[in-house]
């Protein structure tokens, strides 16, 4: 008794000592701020000049995770162990509908308090390698106190890095990605531009809406060089592109090439004697009259589509243009082949009557070093014929032949 009596305030003073201990330590603990700012990992996308920054999925799930137990511990919520697996993030097996009604109130306030803060970028777009970002955590002061998150308020500062530098591409390196391609026959032919196999970067500018001119498109020769134009529009698609930038010229010339002679495919003279043969059947000699015929030329035309059976005769200028958008294929080539003839035909009672036809076949198929006829290959009796030279020329023209 005599140790109490002489150590008693010694005790007592010990014993309010922890005690205050012991309450600081719980109000420090209640009062702690989460401090989430070493869990802020950035990652960067697209291309430089023109990239993009988020934060982390897995990065924005783990501070999600202990603001929400934080959240949790302000609202009274009592179960540590759900706000142990929240923090660990083993959120798949936790069921709220399981919890007791005071848990499901305290769920709520937690979800109350959860939008009191604002974890925000200060520039997700059009970045370069080298910027300089900001994430910046704050609480909002305009909710009761009751109703704050309490978490440690940052700004962290980070540098982009490994931006994908764009592509560059002028006119040169667009239409050889385009793989320019010839078709058609020497003196006929016309300029294709192909995306199939063209390199993924060009591919993404989907250019298939856009028109280039090529000058005299359907009339081409080997030899020829054409000088060929990127529209401001496409100049304008590509820089919006991101992933790709123009730069350089926008002209770029093309020499025409890879064009077969009408006159060296292997069969074309005996295709021309058929043509002969029609013309002979069309023009008999009769018991009334007789008709004589006079070759004044042969002639050719090609297309990428079938001369349909009625159309013939109208022009076909519509048929190959100046204007051309990039496709994923072509259509195989089609030869048109006649012979024209000047016509005499005499009987007893009528003066000689003088008129100019073409006879031959339309819709040969272009293979290899031949022509060769398919289930749409058919003859051409052209019937409304003329009698004056010029206009049978005009119209021949005006039909796209080309002579021989």
């Amino acid at each position: 008794m005599d140790f109490i009596k002489k150590y008693k305030w010694f005790i007592i003073s010990g014993i309010v000592a922890l005690a205050i201990i012991i309450l600081l330590t719980f109000v420090f603990i209640k009062n702690k701020k989460v401090n989430v700012e070493d869990d802020v990992k950035v990652e960067f996308s697209g291309y430089n000049g023109s990239g993009y920054a988020h934060i982390s999925d897995k990065s924005l799930e783990k501070i999600t995770n202990k603001l929400l137990a934080q959240a949790l511990r302000q609202a009274d919520f009592k179960n540590k162990d759900v706000i142990e697996m929240i923090e660990k993030g083993n959120t798949d097996d936790l069921d709220s509908e399981k919890f007791t009604k005071e848990e499901q109130d305290q769920l709520l306030k937690a979800g109350k308090i959860l939008e009191s803060f604002d974890l925000d970028i200060d520039k997700e777009d059009k970045l370069s390698n080298g910027d300089k970002i900001k994430v910046t955590l704050k609480i909002k002061k305009n909710m009761s106190k009751e109703y704050q998150l309490k978490a440690k308020e940052f700004t962290k500062e980070f540098k982009v890095s490994g931006l994908k530098n764009p592509k560059s591409l002028d006119a040169k390196s667009l239409f050889e990605g385009l793989n320019p391609t010839f078709t058609g026959l020497n003196g006929s032919g016309q300029l294709h531009l192909l995306y199939k196999d063209a390199p993924e970067s060009i591919k993404k500018l989907s250019l298939s809406s856009f028109e280039f001119t090529v000058p005299n498109n359907g009339k081409l020769k080997n030899g020829d060089k054409i000088k060929l134009e990127v529209p401001e529009e496409v100049v304008k698609q590509i820089n919006d592109s991101e992933s790709t930038n123009f730069k350089g010229n926008t002209t770029y010339e093309l020499e025409v090439k890879d064009l077969k002679d009408i006159n060296k495919l292997e069969n074309v003279s005996a295709l021309l004697e058929d043509n002969t043969k029609l013309i002979n059947d069309r023009f008999k000699s009769s018991s009334y009259s007789k008709s004589s015929t006079e070759q004044i030329g042969q002639y050719f035309k090609t297309s990428n589509n079938l001369d349909s059976e009625y159309g013939f005769g109208s022009s076909d200028s519509d048929n190959t243009s100046e204007k051309i958008s990039p496709v994923r294929d072509i259509e195989d080539t089609r030869v048109t082949l006649i012979t024209a003839v000047k016509v005499t035909e005499t009987s007893k009672y009528s003066d000689p009557e003088v008129k100019y036809a073409y006879s031959g076949y339309s819709n040969y198929l272009l293979e290899g070093n031949r022509l060769t006829k398919d289930d749409t290959t058919r003859e051409i009796d052209e019937l409304n014929s003329e009698e004056d030279l010029e206009e049978f020329n005009n119209t021949l023209d005006s039909n796209g032949f080309i002579a021989l």
